[in-house]
């Protein structure tokens, strides 16, 4: 269940966002209710375009100190819009986080994947985990339409313990991740030299945060509650109720325990299951008992030639060949005619 908390990271940038920019969120209002009738209509999976952003932190006219401001800026007004309409602080279970954030990214997984993200945008504590050399606290994670070209951008928030806020943009469409990362690069080269902060390094670094974000959008993700996304609460006027506090969603304690569990109960089985794997003459019979690296599985469902839904699911590590003798038996139910 969500429960309630306070003092937390994102709570501060809201209120210090609100303090510097006080007629933010009426602008914010404002683009909505315009949404779709003065203002181009924008996938519902978008809460705002950075081109809104773009405009509030401009005033409308031209450039000015707030592109370059890490709390003001438009990818900031945009992550904290989409995220304070629902507020979701994301905590992992600690062994279920070491295992993702250790996963190596797996290349050939869509983009689609992230388009099942549960909320406008998602906040994800990460424990200080090195983002090249800042120890990071969190992230906000929130889908981009660009409203120039229609393209569709993961916008990441990160923010340090002691550093600006980061932001990055990694490009989605009909392309693996592994595309969508080259053309991060790419994009990242291009602005090196009016945003030094963006860098081709970057993209790879952002690996850890992306193993996190996608266990959020599998089908399988352990949460006892998943929380119901935003845009079912949207009124006619494309306004939505904020609420008044942060809601702290745990991530994985059920496979987390599972995980230490089976740590604790095969680390002695790992070397008597090696040994049994042994021939009296000293040859090796089958394969060395071992543990099958987690990983992700994805299927798409639906006729050939109409919509398909993409599944994704994240399989923990699997123990292979250790020695059964004092596991649990099972029983099998079998079904007489």
């Amino acid at each position: 269940m969500a429960e309630r908390t306070s003092a937390l990271k994102p709570k501060l940038l809201l209120a210090e966002m609100s303090r510097r920019m006080p007629t933010v969120w009426e602008q914010i209002k404002y683009f909505r209710k315009g949404k779709g009738k003065e203002l181009p209509d924008w996938p519902e999976w978008c809460y705002l375009p950075v081109a809104g952003g773009y405009a509030i932190a401009t005033a409308g006219g031209p450039p000015n100190a707030n592109l370059f401001d890490p709390l003001l800026s438009p990818a900031s007004i945009t992550a904290l819009a989409a995220w304070r309409v629902s507020q979701g602080v994301y905590r992992f279970d600690a062994d279920l986080f070491n295992s993702l954030v250790a996963q190596p990214l797996e290349s050939r997984l869509p983009c689609e994947a992230f388009k099942r993200l549960p909320e406008w945008c998602v906040y994800i504590e990460t424990y200080g985990l090195p983002f090249l050399d800042v120890r990071t606290e969190g992230f906000f994670a929130h889908l981009e339409w660009d409203a120039n070209d229609g393209r569709i951008e993961l916008r990441l928030l990160i923010v340090p313990e002691e550093r600006p806020n980061i932001a990055l943009a990694l490009h989605l469409g009909d392309w693996t991740l592994e595309e969508g990362m080259r053309r991060m690069r790419v994009e990242a080269e291009k602005h090196a030299g009016a945003f030094p902060q963006f860098e081709k390094t970057h993209a790879d670094a952002i690996v850890p945060l992306l193993q996190l974000l996608l266990y959020l959008c599998a089908d399988n993700a352990d949460m006892p509650v998943r929380p119901e996304h935003p845009s079912t609460r949207t009124r006619m006027s494309g306004q939505v109720d904020v609420p008044r506090d942060v809601r702290l969603w745990t991530v994985g304690e059920r496979i987390g325990a599972g995980i230490r569990r089976y740590r604790n109960e095969h680390a002695q089985q790992q070397d008597d299951g090696a040994e049994s794997a042994m021939r009296k003459d000293g040859f090796r019979h089958g394969p060395r008992p071992h543990v099958r690296r987690a990983h992700w599985h994805h299927f798409w469902t639906g006729p050939k030639t109409g919509e398909r839904k993409l599944v994704l699911r994240w399989l923990p590590p699997i123990p292979v060949k250790y020695n059964e003798v004092d596991g649990p038996v099972v029983i099998h139910k079998v079904q007489r005619d």
